[in-house]
């Protein structure tokens, strides 16, 4: 069954104004890839106790990701989305004042605790503004804008680290300020939180406005969101893994960054064309698909004994890797109701920041006792039983999709006339 081509102009404006914010968000990212460097080199602290300081940061992320999903419902998507971009702004600019590590640290996890909260929001904002036949490219395309910011942002901010360390807080601090800018004069939130707008007001209280505990019973979505934890967990090791892996066989560290280089540039050059070519099929057909090519992708790395060995592995995973992370957020969203969407989606985006703690302790045991070849194919085991899993459940998902949809219909054929109008495009898409 094949879903209708999505073209650029198919997207609201306010999605691409959207889009425009997120790429300056990751081009700016300058600070936490550069944090340990910092600590080690020029706070004069140890490995393990930089390592420690910049778990903080993950642990306030972790946090801050299921709260701002409750935000999201409560006050509003995009309000969510502003204060967590402005304090984010604030809190880079205060940690240069500060020398000890303990203010470091603390300060660290404030940023970690606002900041992650722009995740849910932002994938929310899609949601809302993108009618569902089009929301696989837009989610397409918002992958794209991150790999793509990501890919400069280490460039200029080794550029900047060069005059001055300190000056990688303001310049993100800025850069957050600019997005928040974009996001304020260009993006409308067409969800209206109960309790605001008029009287939206007393529509909404008829309305279930939903709850976290009624994510946490969903047993379809937990399921679901279970799945890519596992897989989050996987795709980790890149970062945590990988480098450690190769430098025990000799590798330098500049190859190790090579390899990440080659994954940015197929990430950019290949991921809006494939992203036209697979919108053709099912994503959940698309979703096992794609694991099962990073499986092969991760499963090559436990026989790698060259340069040119893991550049192939890394390039079959990250066509998996482009496959995988628009299908899945996009099911995710649209397995979400209107009034509860930010909860879910603070869920969903729990799983990925949860990985990012467990994964470390995961490959490290794994390497340290049973060595790099048994976690790679470990991996490799673990993405294809998360695809025969996510295949079996398939149908319940898209079953409550259907549902979800139907629902949101009739919300907004609810809406009074005092409320808040949907995007046009949105209303013309439906």
């Amino acid at each position: 069954m094949t879903a209708p081509r999505t073209r650029a102009r198919d997207l609201p404006t306010g999605f691409w104004w959207l889009w425009l914010a997120v790429l300056v968000t990751w081009t700016g990212r300058f600070v936490v890839p550069f944090m340990t460097l910092f600590l080690t080199r020029d706070a004069g602290l140890t490995t393990s106790q930089a390592g420690l300081i910049v778990a903080g940061y993950g642990g306030g992320v972790v946090v801050s990701t299921l709260g701002g999903g409750v935000l999201c419902d409560l006050v509003g998507r995009r309000r969510t989305l502003l204060g967590s971009m402005l304090l984010s702004a604030v809190a880079m600019g205060v940690i240069p004042s500060f020398t000890h590590p303990a203010a470091t640290a603390g300060l660290l996890f404030v940023f970690g605790l606002v900041n992650g909260a722009a995740q849910p929001a932002i994938t929310a904002l899609v949601t809302d503004l993108v009618a569902p036949a089009h929301r696989r490219t837009a989610f397409a395309y918002k992958y794209w804008a991150v790999n793509l910011g990501y890919a400069i942002g280490p460039l200029l901010a080794g550029f900047i680290a060069e005059r001055a360390f300190e000056y990688l807080f303001y310049a993100q601090a800025g850069v957050l300020v600019i997005a928040a800018a974009i996001v304020l004069g260009g993006v409308r939130d067409p969800y209206t939180p109960p309790g605001l707008g008029g009287r939206a007001r007393r529509a909404d209280r008829a309305v279930d406005t939903g709850s976290l505990g009624e994510v946490l019973r969903d047993r379809v979505f937990l399921t679901f969101v279970a799945g890519m934890f596992v897989y989050s967990v996987v795709y980790v090791q890149s970062t945590v893994s990988l480098p450690v892996t190769m430098l025990d066989e000799g590798f330098t560290s500049q190859q190790y960054g090579l390899l990440l280089t080659l994954n940015g540039v197929l990430l950019c050059a290949l991921g809006i064309p494939s992203a036209s070519l697979v919108a053709r099929w099912r994503r959940e057909a698309i979703l096992a698909v794609a694991l099962c090519v990073t499986a092969v992708g991760v499963g090559l790395q436990a026989f790698a004994t060259s340069w040119a060995w893991y550049a192939v592995a890394v390039g079959v995973w990250t066509l998996g890797e482009m496959g995988a992370h628009p299908a899945a957020q996009s099911i995710a969203a649209d397995m979400s109701h209107r009034r509860a969407r930010g909860r879910y989606l603070g869920v969903y985006a729990l799983a990925f920041s949860t990985a990012t703690m467990v994964a470390p302790l995961v490959g490290g045991g794994v390497i340290q006792y049973l060595g790099s070849a048994a976690l790679w194919l470990g991996c490799a085991a673990a993405c294809v039983l998360i695809a025969a899993f996510l295949t079996a459940t398939a149908r319940s998902r898209e079953d409550r999709v259907a549902r979800s949809e139907g629902a949101d219909g009739a919300q907004d054929t609810d809406e009074p006339d005092g409320a808040r109008p949907v995007d046009e495009t949105v209303q013309k898409a439906r």
